[in-house]
């Protein structure tokens, strides 16, 4: 049986605590990653820190606070008990430990596109479209879209018009690479520099800590000026070796999903996708 040592991101980076969230912003950004695992002094596992965690509780200011100890699994761990882990916790980020339970691997749902598209590839999109999808209007304005994500904590919407029509997409993503950034300081120090090139388009994908520091405005446009339109979408009916192919070749999270008759009819993630390991699917 395959393990997860076959599909996981080896060596990755990690933060270490004592810290602060300024500094774990600032590395997550340099590396361009969503999430990393999180270790003490000794170097022993202590969590997970993500750029939804911040962009949930932006105003701690230590590491330590926003950091999830959350369950973990091993290098040989089978890969679809590891799957149905990070769907009973929906966690896009899952850590992965040796034999001397130290960090040596990370695990994303990206990971397991491979072997869905090989191993499952027969089951329907349908049957495992799984999370609750709100349209937004295209008139909706950028502030009342931050908003909603942050209460909801839904960050990938289909966007309608006044008719109901299917227009496009919008993700946090989309969302953050359009605001406009100034310089940033902390409270006691300069959080990035000027002559840091990675920084200003990097730090649009954690903006949210910012923008509750009242450091970023959110500019006044609608929902519209950032829509993705014609994105790649998924067909209920279709096979899922089509959709998780176009997922992994594009890097996608999600798919819009559409029907012929109806149009669009819901978001397919890639964390739902992970169902085709459980029971129900075998």
């Amino acid at each position: 049986m395959e393990t997860v040592s076959s599909i996981m991101t080896t060596d990755p980076i990690t933060f270490s605590i004592p810290g602060t969230v300024s500094n774990a912003v600032n590395v997550l950004i340099k590396n361009k990653i969503t999430g990393m695992p999180v270790i003490d002094s000794s170097g022993n596992y202590s969590g997970v820190i993500t750029r939804r965690d911040i962009f949930s509780r932006p105003e701690e200011t230590q590491a330590s606070m926003i950091t999830r100890k959350q369950r973990t699994v091993f290098q040989d761990t089978p890969i679809d008990e590891a799957a149905r882990l990070m769907m009973l916790e929906r966690r896009r980020h899952m850590i992965v430990l040796d034999g001397d339970k130290h960090v040596c691997g990370i695990l994303t749902p990206h990971d397991f596109l491979r072997t869905i598209e090989k191993d499952h590839g027969s089951v329907l999109v349908k049957e495992v479209m799984d999370s609750i999808t709100f349209p937004i209007w295209e008139q909706t304005p950028l502030p009342v879209i931050y908003k909603t994500m942050k209460m909801t904590g839904i960050f990938t919407y289909p966007v309608v018009d006044s008719s109901g029509n299917f227009k496009g997409l919008v993700t946090d993503r989309d969302f953050f690479d359009r605001i406009e950034i100034g310089l940033v300081r902390s409270e006691n120090s300069q959080m990035l520099s000027e002559d840091d090139p990675w920084s200003w388009e990097g730090v649009r994908n954690v903006v949210s800590y910012f923008i509750e520091k009242n450091m970023i405005k959110i500019p006044d446009e609608t929902v519209e000026s950032i829509t993705i339109h014609n994105p790649v979408v998924a067909h209920l009916n279709e096979k899922l070796q089509f959709a998780a192919r176009r997922m992994r070749d594009g890097n996608y999270n999600q798919l819009p999903v559409i029907s012929g008759r109806n149009g669009l009819e819901g978001i397919l993630l890639d964390i739902d996708i992970l169902s085709v390991f459980s029971k129900k699917h075998v």
